[in-house]
């Protein structure tokens, strides 16, 4: 019998709050509308790669992505997600997640697998806060490939973890005006007038994410005064500029 296993990048994430938006979108224009921007978003965010074994599978709010166990495999999970947190994040919808190695059987048809249930454990277990977190076998890889420190930051919250720094374009963000460069500065303050109306609201679940978020935002994203720390009052302010106007669009060229 063939083994229908492979040991691969596993990734597993939800988007939290989705399920209670589709809930809510009966008599709601607005709201399905934001449903058609999170699928838009989605849908160039990544795509399936056969040359490196990639795998999606999209499923009520849950995203599976698997990659083979390479250097590209590792660097096109890590960017992948980084890119589906990152073009959710413009729209106010939190990813929380884990990414592990291992053996699963991934295709258009099945998903199953040890790696598969280790990554929902870790999503579902190990962390409340909009993190993918890492296993200790991925980073050990990103180690191996010297990534560690590009692509994984520590959680405040869980010293002795990583997670997938999906704020690393506005961390390493360099505001020198250069042709053609993305300005980040209104996709920047966005996302903090997200994080200050979540910060705004009763206390709760809800809130609790908006705190771990905006340390994680003020650690990184907001260290320098180019894209600035969260402030809870003055980033409430309602905001005139279009969340389409920035996306990550990844794809196969060539």
């Amino acid at each position: 019998m063939t083994d229908p296993y492979r040991e691969k990048y596993v990734a597993f994430v939800d988007m939290l709050g989705f399920s209670a938006l589709v809930q809510s979108t009966a008599d709601d224009p607005k709201k399905r509308a934001k449903i058609v921007a999170a699928m838009d978003r989605l849908s160039v965010s990544t795509c399936e790669n056969p040359a490196l074994g990639m795998n999606l599978t999209y499923f009520s709010d849950c995203i599976v992505i698997s990659t083979d166990r390479t250097e590209a495999g590792l660097y096109e999970i890590l960017e992948s997600l980084t890119t589906i947190a990152e073009n959710l994040l413009q729209i106010d919808i939190l990813v929380r997640g884990g990414l592990t190695l291992g053996n699963i059987h991934h295709d258009g048809q099945f998903m199953f697998g040890p790696a598969m249930l280790e990554a929902y454990g870790m999503e579902c277990r190990e962390t409340i806060f909009p993190t993918i977190l890492v296993s200790e076998s991925v980073k050990a890889d990103c180690d191996r490939y010297s990534w560690g420190g590009l692509c994984l930051v520590h959680d405040s919250e869980q010293p002795e973890r990583q997670f997938v720094h999906y704020l690393r374009r506005f961390d390493d963000y360099d505001p020198t005006p250069v042709a053609g460069k993305v300005l980040l500065d209104k996709p920047a303050k966005l996302i903090r007038h997200y994080i200050a109306k979540r910060l705004a609201g009763p206390p709760g679940a809800v809130r609790d994410k908006a705190v771990w978020l905006k340390t994680y935002w003020d650690d990184t994203a907001g260290k320098s005064t180019v894209l600035g720390k969260v402030n809870p009052v003055a980033d409430l302010a309602e905001q005139t500029y279009e969340a389409s106007g920035y996306r990550i669009v990844r794809r196969i060229l060539g």
